[in-house]
């Protein structure tokens, strides 16, 4: 398996073909979930348009490929929020919500120098969705005028950009892998057979999600006391509900985006749970580890209730993504919240 990567074969296979065929693009746009492959597609893909070997894949052994391995090859250049950021302050970078014009012409400058040593010269920006409007401009004016010599590769978890932009460029739309996939690779990096289908269910598909989580233990505890706090709410007042949607929605306005709808994502996978269980599909279920919990929550809130909760954390992401006010939005959560007995 030259290109490292679980899954998404078939999209390995076109950007493979692309290269042998001599009809690669100038430009790219890999889209998909956090966490499923999406940068590492990319980085491949950099090493195989350049790779010293010229098969159309990367060898992943010679020098060329092993300096884009660590991001210090002169022809491959790497953009995104966290390097947009780096050098602010705290606070500031915090408050980074967009990627700015300064980031684009940087990437314009770039692009005038041919490549120093490699066949191509080769730019990869993250985080593509968050392109605000003056970026966006001047990135369409480089996917108009791109020069010979270059590939411009985006990676965004949708597809949310502007049209003209989307439709400039070759489209990977990954999906998320089956679980059982991804099970059985945790189980191949020594993941008790129990552990790695917990994590695989809880992934979503997402590999990358998946094999960060292994070496990050205090996530999974951080994953278990949110859910803890969570089911509480249902049996705790509405003050407490209110004063849960405060402090999220103070996270939300100081650039705690990410953790705020990473709570919403848990939130909603509970009752997503709960609406399976009670509909008699307890197979499905994403908390492996809290079946027992899943049949009694199933038996106190009937399957309308827990749709409705579906329903409602799903409107709230989308609100958010509209620049609803987050505390607003966040306390329409709570209160409709069924409460227990």
């Amino acid at each position: 398996m030259p290109w490292q990567i679980l899954g998404h074969d078939w999209a390995i296979a076109q950007l493979k073909n692309n290269i042998q065929a001599g009809t690669d693009a100038h430009a790219y746009l890999i889209s998909g979930v956090p966490g499923i492959g999406k940068a590492l597609l990319a980085l491949r893909f950099a090493q195989a348009l350049n790779c010293e070997a010229g098969l159309g894949e990367p060898c992943l052994t010679c020098r060329t490929c092993r300096r884009i391995e660590r991001g210090n090859h002169p022809d491959v250049r790497i953009a995104s929020m966290a390097t947009q950021a780096a050098g602010l302050k705290a606070d500031e970078a915090a408050r980074q919500k967009e990627l700015k014009i300064a980031t684009i012409r940087a990437w314009q400058n770039d692009l005038s120098l041919r490549p120093y040593e490699a066949r191509r010269r080769i730019l990869i920006l993250h985080d593509a969705e968050r392109l605000n409007e003056e970026a966006s401009n001047a990135m369409l004016k480089t996917l108009e005028e791109p020069p010979p010599y270059a590939t411009l590769i985006l990676v965004a978890n949708s597809t949310n950009l502007l049209p003209t932009i989307v439709s400039r460029c070759r489209v990977l739309r990954l999906r998320p892998l089956p679980r059982r996939e991804v099970a059985t690779a945790l189980e191949a990096r020594g993941i008790a057979s129990d552990e790695a289908a917990t994590l695989a269910a809880w992934s979503g598909g997402r590999i990358g999600w998946a094999i960060q989580m292994l070496a990050q233990p205090e996530a999974i505890a951080q994953r278990d006391e949110q859910l803890e706090s969570l089911l509480a709410l249902s049996q705790q007042g509405v003050s407490a509900g209110l004063r849960w949607a405060e402090q999220r929605a103070k996270e939300y306005r100081t650039g705690e985006q990410a953790t705020v709808f990473a709570w919403l994502d848990l939130w909603q996978s509970w009752w997503r749970d709960v609406l399976l269980v009670a509909a008699g599909c307890a197979e499905s279920v994403i908390n492996l580890d809290r079946q027992e919990h899943l049949a009694q929550a199933a038996r106190r809130y009937d399957a309308r209730q827990a749709y409705t909760m579906v329903a409602k954390i799903n409107q709230a992401v989308q609100q958010l993504r509209e620049n609803g006010n987050p505390q607003l939005v966040l306390e329409s959560v709570v209160l409709q919240l069924p409460r227990g007995d």
